[in-house]
């Protein structure tokens, strides 16, 4: 069963990504981890100027989110390139970001450690 999301998981999730990960690529990140880190990403980016410039200030972590994100279902961060193709091609990094991960490890480590239950 999903477990309950609440805005201290999402700040604390976001606060650890930005400040312990900017520019970190290597690893696995868990489905649950990635989205809530997507989740105030997303929202920040429909803020008028303000919200262009964090996007911009957050494009490094996205991109290391995104790379951890892929690892953890056994694909290259680099996959993220396809995004640049016009058109339908950020689909192809999406699709891989919504499958669950390897429940094993693979090439890019160990599977991310489960959410504790509070």
């Amino acid at each position: 069963m999903a477990q309950a999301i609440t805005a201290t998981e999402i700040i604390d999730n976001f606060k650890k990504i930005v400040t312990t990960q900017y520019i970190c690529f290597d690893g696995r990140m868990s489905k649950r981890e990635f989205w809530l880190f997507v989740l105030p990403v997303y929202i920040l980016g429909f803020v008028p100027i303000i919200g262009q410039v964090l996007l911009l200030a957050l494009l490094l972590p996205s991109i290391g989110a995104t790379t951890r994100r892929l690892h953890d279902v056994g694909k290259t961060g680099w996959l993220q390139l396809c995004a640049l193709i016009c058109g339908i091609g950020f689909l192809i990094p999406l699709y891989f970001c919504i499958l669950d991960g390897d429940k094993e490890a693979n090439a890019y480590g160990e599977p991310p450690a489960a959410p504790s239950a509070e």
